[in-house]
């Protein structure tokens, strides 16, 4: 099904990212990272992927008392990994879901020194591995859309300025909204004591934060050829940085994380495939992290969805392109319940450019496999 709707300027935008050190992000990495590495085990011990669903991963805060300096953590975080995943005969489960969680963590928040995994894995049920490499194992929707206006571009490219100035932590969530050519950028990232001598230091950090999120919020006014939408030539930017403090309460860290005592986490909380949180655009409910890259559609269909949209919406004529994937359990990957797209345009269809929309997904649809070594590799941004 195509359809064809003229181009549309919405009046506001609402934009949110969960930086990699958020909780929620975080329990996408290490479902992320335990997939992954079952994966690489069940192919170097039987040749093939097996069945397995990871996408259950809770982080519970710990308590910590930081102070401008120093500070220590009272009681580390947990990590609680609930899934399903077929058992190896040459290691136990357990040992490579502490290893692979632990690398993510330490890899990811590198002050973060305390923490415990708890593995609570079982084995899947008997139809649902029947279905490895033979056809969906679930009933899902994935979505997708092309290209990213220029706020959302904004908001994915703020977290690594941010993470530039000295004390922060990777603790760091965003939040745009435009209104017309009127941008407002909230932020909050955890600042690191030890980095933090003194109060007035704590302001400068904030002030440092500030200016650098107000120079690269410039560049959205910077109207690039393709796109006359999403906003004017000129208007205003403004920010606000850690809006909570108050007084003493102030957002200080030991690890530069609120999960040592401020924040929970769970797998699929975050950021949907292409790390932001649109509300106003389709989205869907379903974790992609975590789960098998086999015959997972809930994972396969929503990055396979962004692709599609990604080369449709370059073809001539086409402003934007959404796609709508909808599996129905057991059938073939390649044979989906509803192949939806729809695309903004000024342009009539006509039978040619159906006929290039078909080739497209035709094309993602029965190249799946292709996914997989991309997916065991770490090579897809999925949160």
């Amino acid at each position: 099904m195509i359809v064809v709707n003229k181009p549309f300027t919405p009046p506001y935008e609402v934009v949110e990212r969960k930086g990699l050190g958020h909780p929620d992000t975080l329990a996408d990495g290490i479902s992320e990272a335990i997939s992954r590495s079952l994966c690489r085990h069940y192919l170097e011990e039987s040749g093939q992927i097996l069945h397995h669903n990871v996408d259950k991963v809770l982080i519970i805060a710990g308590q910590s008392a930081p102070f401008f300096g120093g500070g220590s953590i009272l009681k580390p975080p947990s990590v609680v990994v609930g899934g399903r995943a077929s058992r190896l005969q040459n290691k136990p489960l357990s040992q490579i879901i502490e290893d692979a969680a632990a690398s993510h963590l330490r890899e990811t928040v590198k002050h973060l020194e305390q923490f415990h995994v708890e593995p609570r894995l079982e084995q899947g049920a008997p139809e649902l591995q029947s279905l490895i490499g033979r056809g969906a194992n679930d009933t899902s929707i994935g979505v997708g859309y092309a290209p990213l206006s220029r706020t959302e571009r904004l908001v994915l490219g703020l977290e690594n300025v941010v993470r530039e100035v000295r004390g922060t932590g990777e603790d760091i969530k965003l939040m745009a909204v435009r209104r017309g050519g009127h941008i407002s950028l909230v932020v909050a990232v955890a600042m690191v004591s030890r980095f933090i001598g003194s109060r007035q230091e704590y302001e400068e950090a904030k002030l440092a934060v500030l200016q650098a999120v107000e120079r690269k919020a410039g560049s959205w006014f910077e109207k690039e050829p393709r796109e006359e939408r999403y906003g004017a030539e000129s208007g205003s930017v403004e920010v606000h940085v850690n809006c909570a403090d108050a007084g003493e309460n102030i957002y200080l860290t030991v690890s530069g994380c609120s999960l040592e005592m401020g924040d929970d986490g769970a797998t699929g909380r975050g950021n949907r495939g292409n790390g932001l949180i649109t509300p106003m655009r389709p989205m869907t409910m379903e974790a992609i992290a975590g789960k098998n890259p086999v015959s997972h559609v809930g994972k396969i269909y929503n990055v396979m969805a962004q692709k599609a949209a990604a080369d449709i919406a370059e073809m001539e004529g086409v402003a934007e392109a959404y796609v709508t994937l909808v599996s129905r359990i057991g059938s073939p990957i390649s044979q989906p319940l509803l192949r939806g797209v729809q695309i903004c345009s000024d342009m009539k269809m006509t039978a040619e450019v159906e006929a290039g929309i078909n080739s497209i997904l035709d094309w993602h649809l029965e190249n799946a496999e292709d996914l997989v070594e991309q997916f065991v590799q770490g090579k897809l941004t999925l949160f």
